[in-house]
């Protein structure tokens, strides 16, 4: 506890030896860490050598900002070896970021899962293009912290999309040129040449990425090993997913010469269902299959790769 206690100012938490407490609160909700103590359990009274005895674990208890005072919630615990990032600190860091890269931000989305421990924030920016197969597709850097150690602190690149294919508005985050905690704190990984150059790759790439995904033709037999897949994760998701692709591709209808989806139709039927799963672990799995649809051009594909090599070597 000694060490967590001495770098806890450092990480941005409020310091209460007196109660053991560690705190934080910014506009989006409140954490409080506390030393978890052995006790004696009320049907077993009276003192036992190992009641009162400090262990190497905090307890975790969340509320939202406008939450009343009283309206923590336990949502688990977390090792004193825990390093702890404010959803507001990691946020404004990608912010600078894309301010220094010369784009304005547009809007944010930010969404919190399993009691404020888990919080995704989609900052969206100013450098779209109207394709007239796909609508209009915006740049997104997707941002993600957890409070309970599940999830590191990390950005991503994703793309907004709008058009008539897509209910409301469709945001996407890419798999590859994910950077984790380690990299947004460390000296080693450059965060503003990393979304430089993403907007690079977005105005000369995207439209490039979207008109070859939406010219070629699945195959049967990658069609058929696309929705295998998502019938082993779930046999109701490979029929709702399908029924997405059967109102995408309208060549699928009844009545119609049987042809196969494009890629792009694909991606969109799988990701519009993405953006609906609560499950984290299912959403990934379903976010990887959708990537696995695009055709990506060759240069975006290096400059991802090579933020992943990045992340690799750290």
């Amino acid at each position: 506890m000694p060490i967590f206690e001495q770098l806890a100012p450092e990480m941005g938490l409020t310091v209460d030896s007196v109660r053991g407490m560690f705190s934080y609160r910014d506009q989006y909700s409140e954490v409080v860490y506390r030393e978890l103590i052995t006790f004696a359990h009320d049907e077993m009274p009276g003192i036992h050598p190992t009641d009162g005895i400090k262990t190497p674990l905090l307890g975790v208890f969340t509320k939202g900002a406008d939450d009343p005072v009283d309206k923590f919630s336990y949502t688990g615990y977390v090792s004193t070896q825990y390093k702890f990032i404010g959803n507001d600190i990691v946020n404004q860091t990608i912010r600078d970021a894309i301010t220094k890269a010369g784009t304005p931000i547009v809007t944010e989305n930010t969404l919190f899962y399993n009691s404020y421990t888990r919080m995704r924030n989609e900052i969206l920016v100013r450098n779209s293009h109207n394709i007239r197969e796909a609508g209009n597709i915006i740049p997104v850097m997707i941002v993600e912290n957890s409070y309970n150690g599940t999830k590191k602190a990390s950005v991503a690149f994703g793309l907004a999309i709008e058009g008539e294919k897509v209910r409301n508005r469709l945001i996407f985050k890419f798999r590859l040129g994910e950077m984790s905690q380690v990299h947004i704190r460390s000296s080693k990984t450059n965060v503003n040449a990393a979304i430089q150059h993403y907007m690079e790759v977005f105005t000369n790439d995207i439209v490039d990425m979207v008109r070859l995904s939406f010219e070629k033709k699945l195959t049967e037999d990658s069609l058929f090993e696309i929705l295998g897949f998502i019938e082993k994760i779930g046999k109701k998701k490979h029929d709702e997913i399908s029924q997405y692709l059967s109102e995408i591709s309208p060549v699928l209808q009844a009545g119609q010469a049987p042809q196969l989806p494009s890629c792009w139709d694909m991606f969109l039927a799988i990701a519009m269902y993405s953006t609906m799963e609560t499950n984290l672990n299912t959403k990934r799995m379903l976010e990887n299959a959708a990537e696995s649809c695009l055709v990506i051009p060759e240069r975006m594909a290096n400059v991802l790769a090579n933020l992943e090599n990045m992340k690799q070597q750290e």
